[in-house]
């Protein structure tokens, strides 16, 4: 375990939480509080640093397991609390009347946007678990063989040139997956203690992209598309590479905060569903913008951190244990 990474995992889920409260505020208030705008455009690197993140728990905790340990491991960990999360998010959407069409449920369920449109999940934040899974079966395949890794290689580089020419293209070839890389090139350098100076440098880039119109705008639809994603690649990828390669460089230990780091994966799926109820409640009982923001985060933090206690964790440990052979995978495949 990584415990630095586990601090900035939830660091990382703070800085989204804190994006949707800042904007369900000011639909609310028209004000950002004390804060500037700015500001919010900073913590939309929240995902940028859980890309990089993922990247290096990959690169980590691959070797030694065959492709089919990983891949039941990376499935275990990510899908099953999804979906439950994902079966609540489809009934919200079906009770406000809207139409589910074949294009939602894929996207949804089967983590696949791409059809003759870029399609959203019904649960929007779950537009990055679309990468992680596709990130997840790339490297179970360079697990089953290592000369799968330039054919994988090849196809996001042909599929980033293709771009323009329709929806796979664009969720194949996002350039975003380029953070990813940032995570298993990281994973793979030796400790350097300097290196620890990325952590402010690259906090001070964040906020200064906002500051210096750097920082790319858009929506959820937007980022799973990739519009400006080089752009956000430079501006928010490289500085969260930065600050996930600082915090390689400590010695932690379990903590209190490991465990909201644990948490962080519940945080970040569900805080989209309870937020709209938090600010039906300010509406009643009106509080001035940044207390009506810091109240709405703890609250999704807490119920986050209980949900993963009473629901995410028990289907983790119910699905714990091994499920294949501990056959040794190909010698030079398993190396990653």
């Amino acid at each position: 375990m990584i415990w630095p990474l586990q601090n900035l995992r939830f660091v990382a889920a703070l800085m989204v939480v804190y994006v949707h409260a800042a904007q369900l505020a000011v639909e609310q208030t028209g004000s950002y509080g004390i804060f500037p705008r700015e500001l919010p455009l900073a913590g939309q690197a929240g995902v940028d640093i859980f890309f990089v993140i993922s990247g290096v728990i990959i690169a980590r905790t691959a070797v030694g397991l065959t492709w089919q340990e990983f891949a039941w491991k990376r499935f275990r960990r990510i899908i099953p609390f999804y979906f439950l999360v994902c079966i609540f998010s489809v009934l919200i959407v079906s009770r406000s009347g809207a139409a589910i069409t074949g294009r939602d449920l894929l996207a949804s369920f089967l983590l696949w946007p791409a059809t003759d449109v870029m399609t959203l999940p019904l649960l929007p934040v779950a537009w990055t678990l679309c990468y992680e899974a596709l990130f997840y079966v790339a490297a179970t395949l360079v697990l089953a063989d290592r000369r799968w890794l330039y054919p994988v290689l090849g196809l996001f580089v042909a599929a980033m040139a293709l771009r323009q020419h329709g929806a796979v293209f664009q969720f194949l070839g996002n350039p975003l997956i380029i953070e990813f890389l940032f995570g298993v090139a990281i994973a793979y350098a030796p400790v350097f203690q300097p290196a620890r100076w990325g952590i402010p440098l690259g906090a001070a880039l964040l906020i200064g992209a906002g500051f210096f119109d750097l920082a790319p705008l858009g929506n959820s639809l937007a980022y799973l598309r990739g519009d400006e994603a080089l752009q956000r690649v430079a501006v928010f990828g490289l500085p969260a590479a930065l600050i996930v390669w600082g915090a390689m460089q400590f010695k932690g230990r379990k903590s209190f905060w490991t465990g909201q780091g644990d948490a962080s994966y519940s945080l970040y799926l569900t805080h989209a569903l309870f937020m709209p109820v938090f600010f039906l409640i300010w509406k009643v009982f009106p509080l001035p913008t940044d207390l009506m923001i810091a109240t709405s985060m703890a609250a999704s933090a807490f119920f986050g951190w209980r949900i993963h206690l009473a629901i995410e964790k028990p289907v983790l440990n119910a699905l714990k244990g091994e499920r294949f052979s501990r056959a040794r995978p190909h010698p030079v495949a398993s190396a990653e």
